[in-house]
């Protein structure tokens, strides 16, 4: 039974994100835009750039900014307590484009705190969040726009743009191409097939101000804020969409440990988001976002059964002889699905950038291999590690951050 499981799950949820994005693609991107599109009305944009520690990489990614395809826009750049020269250099830029506007907190507090002061600070209706280190696609405003603007767009929250990894020379990168461009695009157009997405992207997501006012703005004492304020819009019945002409070209870790760092923050976000929002199972309002919920549940228990069925055959196993037979028929059945998955993602997506994604498809055998591996053991170790966040939180502590490695790329 434990091993039927632990071969279906990733076999039938591969399954379902293949013809999730297939429906995705065929139903809302036959036909893209051959430019930007056309907008109806260009409502102001306030662009919120949360950083701490960023002076380094602040003068290229608001450069590049200023010189966005859109007429009417602010960016808000958000100092949260930083210790380098982060100030200096946000208000060097401020002076030389009143675009440009800097708020200084003088204290550390989290990247939520930060962005729920852009949003009080802000003059746009539409927020669009972007990291410090990440620059966006000269047409990308229009596209996050175009949804908000379009008719029978009143019930949208938010909606998530198009995450491109531009560090590329070494394996890791070359893997986090293969999983952004293909894998967590794939998933979201699934999950937008079938009513819920699990999260905006932290690095790319364009709110209706309004929405986050409506449904308490970003939680301050969550470690993922983009997978939280994500769940708070939905169960305020709001939507979110997904844009993959939205793109967003961000730096990806590179060094084994800060990748492991990554996922496990993530991983214990997802935990803290599935214990505060428990209640879904039993909200009948709720009821939509149940099979994203149990989706989460199932995978948390495939890891842990995954780690332990490892422990279990290394400490007993090998001395009675595995049973090598099993392990290559799932391990080459699950290979192999995870292949044809990259396939039809990158056939998906290879139309967004004009680099050729195939030549990274060698790199995807690589992915069951090692993130499988990673990702098990890391959810292992973020579920206690979430259970006493939460229980941190009732106490008032902030979510605090630091500026990540960016690999030996950057």
């Amino acid at each position: 039974m434990v091993h039927s499981f632990l071969f279906l799950y990733p076999f039938v949820m591969s399954i379902v994100w293949m013809v999730g994005g297939c429906v995705y693609a065929w139903r809302r991107e036959r036909h893209p835009f051959a430019e930007s599109p056309d907008l109806p009305e260009t409502p102001f944009v306030s662009i919120l750039i949360p950083c701490h520690n960023e002076g380094d990489v602040l003068e290229d990614t608001i450069g590049r900014m200023l010189q966005l395809d859109y007429p009417a826009y602010e960016i808000v750049a958000l100092n949260d307590g930083s210790t380098d020269d982060t100030r200096a250099v946000l208000e060097r830029m401020a002076a030389c484009d009143a675009r440009v506007r800097v708020v200084n907190l003088p204290v550390q507090r989290g990247k939520a705190h930060a962005l729920n002061a852009g949003l009080v600070a802000s003059r746009g209706e539409i927020l669009v969040t972007v990291d410090a280190d990440a620059v966006l696609a000269k047409d990308a405003l229009r596209f996050l726009v175009w949804h908000f603007v379009a008719p029978g767009s009143e019930r949208v929250g938010a909606v998530t743009g198009n995450p491109r990894i531009r560090n590329r020379g070494t394996l890791l990168g070359k893997i986090q191409v293969l999983e952004y461009a293909s894998i967590i695009g794939l998933i979201k157009r699934s999950q937008r097939v079938l009513g819920k997405i699990m999260t905006v992207s932290g690095v790319i997501a364009a709110f209706r101000k309004r929405a986050l006012v409506d449904c308490g703005m970003w939680d301050e004492d969550m470690v993922t804020d983009d997978i939280a304020v994500s769940w708070k819009l939905e169960r305020r019945a709001w939507d979110i969409r997904y844009e993959p002409r939205a793109l967003c070209f961000m730096w990806a870790p590179e060094r084994l440990r800060s990748l492991i760092r990554q996922r496990a923050r993530w991983a214990q976000g997802g935990v803290e988001v599935l214990i505060r929002n428990a209640s879904v199972l039993w909200t009948w309002k709720n009821r939509r976002m149940i099979p994203l919920y149990v989706e989460e549940l199932l995978g948390i228990a495939w890891a842990y059964l995954w780690v332990v069925s490892l422990v279990w055959t290394l400490a007993f196993d090998v001395a009675h002889g595995i049973p090598w037979t099993y392990v290559a028929e799932t391990g080459t059945w699950l290979g192999l699905t995870s292949l044809v998955q990259t396939s039809v993602a990158l056939w998906i997506e290879q139309r967004y950038e004009r680099d050729s994604l195939w030549r990274y498809y060698f790199y995807a055998i690589w992915y069951p291999a090692a993130y499988w591996m990673i990702g098990a053991f890391v959810v292992v170790w973020a579920v206690p590690k979430a259970c006493w966040a939460m229980w941190a939180a009732r106490r008032g502590r902030y979510a605090t951050w630091k500026s990540p490695d960016r690999g030996v790329s950057a």
